[in-house]
């Protein structure tokens, strides 16, 4: 009976060792996980301003192409009036050209008849 108790005493003690060592593999592992866990929230944090500063970004160059989109319309119509004022006066132009010359066609023959 004696020996059956030395046996299970130096069996408790085995397994309170045994269990000890697997508690002190426990905390740091969950001192690891903790760490590791404090580490992925500053990176998901950081993550977060960086996406907030990108969304920022998208934003105002958004803003910057609609406006440039809105210039190159409102430049395209400006130039299509240009344009339609251009055919314009070149076409009064030539019907000026076109008097000028009959008249100056006119004036010739009134002067050579004059000497003639």
């Amino acid at each position: 009976m004696i020996d059956r108790l030395h046996h299970y005493i130096r069996e408790l003690r085995m397994r309170r060792k045994s269990m000890e060592a697997v508690k002190k593999q426990n905390r740091s592992f969950e001192d690891g996980k903790v760490e590791e866990t404090k580490a992925l929230e500053t990176e998901v944090s950081t993550l977060q301003e960086k996406l907030k500063q990108l969304q920022s970004e998208l934003e105002v160059k958004s803003k910057e192409v609609n406006t440039s989109e809105a210039n190159a319309a409102a430049l395209s119509k400006q130039s299509e009036g240009f344009l339609l004022e251009y055919d314009r006066l070149l076409e009064e132009n030539q019907n000026l050209r076109s008097q000028l010359q009959s008249m100056d066609l006119g004036l010739s023959r009134s002067t050579s008849k004059k000497n003639t």
